[in-house]
């Protein structure tokens, strides 16, 4: 599996929600809830995202394409 980093995309955020393309090279959408971020999603007519809660910190957080 090839590791991925998100530091780089997801530097600006530490609280809400964000959705993420699904090839983790930006972010489409933020917003204080997932309610927010899934409906501006589903206004951009997108299916290929990651939803990620966003943090202040995001060491140890996984994931893999």
């Amino acid at each position: 599996m090839k590791t991925i980093n998100l530091s780089r995309i997801l530097k600006d955020f530490s609280s809400g929600w964000i959705a993420v393309s699904s090839d983790y090279k930006k972010v489409v959408a933020s917003g204080k809830d997932l309610n927010e971020v899934t409906q501006a999603v589903e206004k951009q007519k997108r299916n290929d995202v990651v939803l990620i809660s966003a943090a202040k910190n995001y060491r140890g957080f996984v994931t893999s394409a």
